[in-house]
């Protein structure tokens, strides 16, 4: 007799922690910068550079960058920017990791203020919310089935499995380059620029990973023509790009984190040698996870005629999938400008951020709630002032159903703004509108009894003369065809040809068992 194996290959959460990092330092502004006189824009992002397990901590190293937009004391050079890094060292608990252990880490900048010590000096200070999570993939054996066993009878059972087919990192170059259009200056001195993902997806297909998504890029720079001359250009570069990852193929559930690193924006001569082509580069980050979902028939219990053999049972615990699902919601909202700033003559760039706040389970509902930061950087009215900014706070709140939810449930939500836009409807007041995507995976624990070897005895002689060679057996509550054929040692098939019954049996029905 041979006990068939099978195994189902999943990722399991060993542990998780969570931490708040503050940031801070005072910056000197370089010696070739004017003076600062105020603040206008800033805007950071938080890379981590290297991670290290040791002792039961995760160790982490990793940078602040901050960009600031800023009104300079120099009447021909008004507005400027300083671009700068911070560094940090932090550690947190992960007890239970161990060195073979996929690390996964997630770092967003939750506040980040720069202020004006004096025209000289700035102060950064930013609050990090750092996520730190320890898996591992874990095989589960059970029986299946029995080969080359006549005398024994199975019973199975159906169970969902969620197994993981790929758990891999990986990195694509993004470059494009962009001549500006003919209605805008050309660049004399490059002041700000951002470069960010939006709308990434992706799509398993064989063998690998298809992902694309737009780069939204923003710049804004100063003009050699005009005296305080100032122009901005905001567009999309869509980009498409693969992956290669072993075993992937259509049909599987993608489970992708994607991020974007090394940004850089750099400005070139065209071919009539002014400066009118934008260079965009960046490294696109995929943390990708394909999932298989399935229906695994497994060995539930079994028996022999001729011998007492007993099944060895395991009892484990895995993960299953619940949901996985997008969704989105719109917002449309007013924003007046505060008294005493002056008037909007241009909008320059408009950016929302969402800071979710609060995520509370109510039976097998998610709500989901916190604040859009609306950010609104404009040309103003004023020719002493001709860059201003302008920041608001909408709160917002999300519902998401997810069925057979329970307190025992782990999920993973992530929240991104996919689309915004910003128009002007008079010189006090601008209008928002935004597209809110949310991605959320749930898992069920689930835990089952599984068949992971057999134990034989023969039966001794008065066992076998003890069994009668012919009995009425009454069915009592709750008891299948299965219980009363393995008490009796004889096929469940056997008892239904002799009692002329079809297989079905209820509470007070009289079957007739032959000993063999």
């Amino acid at each position: 007799m041979e006990i068939k194996m099978q195994s189902i290959h999943m990722n399991r959460v060993k542990c998780r922690n969570a931490l708040r990092l503050t940031v801070d330092d005072d910056v000197n502004v370089t010696d070739h910068k004017p003076d600062v006189r105020a603040v206008i824009w800033k805007t950071g992002n938080v890379r981590l550079n290297e991670k290290k397990l040791s002792g039961g901590r995760l160790y982490l190293k990793g940078t602040l960058g901050y960009h600031v937009l800023y009104l300079s004391e120099d009447g021909e050079r008004p507005v400027q920017s300083i671009r700068g890094e911070l560094g940090f060292d932090e550690s947190v608990e992960l007890p239970e990791a161990c060195g073979g252990d996929n690390i996964c880490v997630r770092a967003e900048i939750e506040e980040l203020e720069i202020g004006l010590i004096h025209s000289r000096k700035l102060a950064v200070r930013a609050l990090l919310g750092i996520m730190v999570q320890a898996e591992e993939l874990h095989d589960v054996r059970a029986a299946v089935s029995l080969q080359e066993a006549p005398t024994v009878h199975t019973r199975t059972k159906e169970i969902p499995v969620t197994s993981i087919v790929a758990d891999q990192k990986d990195i694509a170059r993004l470059r494009e380059e962009l001549f500006l259009p003919s209605g805008k200056e050309s660049i004399g001195e490059l002041l700000y620029w951002e470069l960010e993902l939006r709308n990434a997806e992706a799509k398993a297909k064989q063998d690998g990973v298809e992902a694309k998504g737009e780069l939204s890029l923003f710049a804004l720079w100063s003009t050699d023509r005009e005296e305080n001359g100032i122009e901005c250009y905001e567009t999309m570069i869509p980009f498409k790009t693969e992956f290669e990852v072993s075993g992937a193929r259509e049909g599987l559930i993608e489970d992708v984190v994607f991020r974007l690193t090394n940004e850089n924006v750099s400005v070139k001569a065209d071919e009539d040698g002014e400066d009118r082509l934008l260079e965009a580069e960046a490294v696109l980050e995929a943390e990708m996870k394909l999932y298989e979902e399935s229906e695994m028939e497994l060995l539930s219990d079994l028996f022999a005629t001729d011998c007492k053999l007993m099944p060895v049972l395991q009892e484990e615990e895995y993960e299953n999938l619940l949901l996985k699902n997008d969704s989105r919601m719109r917002v449309s909202e007013r924003l007046p400008i505060a008294e005493g700033m002056p008037g909007i003559l241009q909008i320059c760039r408009g950016m929302v951020e969402m800071k979710p706040d609060v995520c509370v389970r109510d039976g097998e509902t998610l709500n989901l709630s916190g604040v859009l930061e609306a950010n609104l950087l404009y040309i103003s009215e004023e020719d002493e002032k001709p860059l201003q900014s302008y920041r608001a706070e909408l709160p917002f709140s999300h519902r998401i159903e997810i069925r057979g939810l329970t307190p025992e449930s782990t999920y993973d939500v992530r929240c991104h703004v996919a689309e915004s836009s910003f128009g002007m409807v008079r010189s006090g007041e601008a209008e928002v509108k935004a597209e809110l995507a949310f991605s959320v995976i749930a898992m069920e624990k689930r835990k089952e009894e599984m068949i992971v070897d057999t134990e034989r005895e023969e039966f001794d002689a008065t066992y076998l003369e003890e069994l009668p060679s012919m009995i009425g057996y009454t069915v009592k509550a709750e008891e299948k065809l299965w219980d009363v054929a393995k008490r009796y040692h004889t096929a469940p098939e056997e008892i239904v040809r002799l009692t002329e019954h079809n297989g079905e049996v209820r509470e007070g029905d009289v079957l007739l068992i032959v000993k063999g």
